[in-house]
């Protein structure tokens, strides 16, 4: 019986020494495996960081060129910001400035037209040769100028100094009347202002005066003035003669014209 058992355990013994060779050999494979896994981990470990040391400055640098380049963003907005509430401010005051010109410019615009309005209302009551020279004013206001509001209130002015000027002065000027009867007639008219004028022709037999009846300027033909003494007065107003005090026919109709203030 010993015989059979012994037998058996060099049986068994063998069996294990013949299996232990190949198990050791796998063992050993996949250490080698792990190993190699295990360098190349570390490799691209060490090759990671590698990199990052070089590439971390290159970023580092990336990073505060964007955070300036945020900053000059927020800069620029900012500003845009207020330069648009600048501009917004000034637009409105603008168009605030806009709007008192306007309103101060129709209200020139309806002085002016009332200014005009007034002037050109005498022009029926003046003497012939003021009217001719307010024609020649009027003459000026052609084309645009017609519509240019500094040209007509200065020809308006132009015409008020015209009046003032011949208000301040005797005037003589000559021209043709028509008598009653229907006759032409060259006379010599002697203005006093604008509110008065003396005529007479050569010889003095045809005589008379002239001023402003109800807005309009008439001649008035009189058989009793004193063309004569009219002549004198125009002699020593050209100098033809010598000074000398003369009494010239005043109209009642005409004090009450001057005295009234005209037109």
């Amino acid at each position: 019986m010993k015989k059979i058992q012994w037998g058996c355990a060099a049986v068994w013994l063998l069996a294990t020494i013949a299996v232990i060779p190949p198990v050791q050999a796998a063992v050993t494979d996949e250490v080698d495996n792990l190993t190699r896994e295990w360098l190349q981990i570390e490799a691209q470990e060490r090759k990671l960081v590698l990199d990052w040391q070089e590439q971390e400055p290159i970023v580092r640098q990336r990073i505060e060129l964007l955070k300036k380049e945020k900053a000059q963003l927020q800069a620029i907005l900012a500003k845009s910001t207020d330069s648009q509430d600048d501009v917004e401010a000034r637009r409105n005051a603008l168009l605030a400035e806009q709007n008192a010109l306007e309103s101060q410019q129709e209200d020139v615009a309806n002085a002016l037209a009332s200014l005009v309005s007034r002037v050109n209302s005498l022009y029926d009551s003046l003497p012939p040769p003021l009217q001719a020279n307010w024609d020649k004013e009027d003459g000026a206001l052609t084309g645009e100028d017609s519509e240019n509001p500094s040209k007509i209130l200065q020809v308006a002015l132009a015409k008020l100094s015209r009046l003032s000027q011949f208000d301040t002065k005797l005037t003589v000027n000559e021209e043709v009347l028509t008598t009653p009867e229907g006759k032409d007639i060259v006379v010599k008219q002697l203005y006093l202002g604008s509110q008065l004028a003396w005529f007479a022709n050569n010889d003095g037999s045809v005589a008379g005066t002239g001023y402003p009846i109800n807005g309009k300027w008439e001649w008035h033909f009189d058989a009793d003035a004193d063309g004569g003494a009219i002549n004198q007065a125009l002699a020593v107003f050209e100098r033809r003669q010598q000074p000398a005090f003369i009494a010239l026919p005043l109209p009642f109709e005409t004090q009450n014209q001057v005295s009234g203030g005209g037109h």
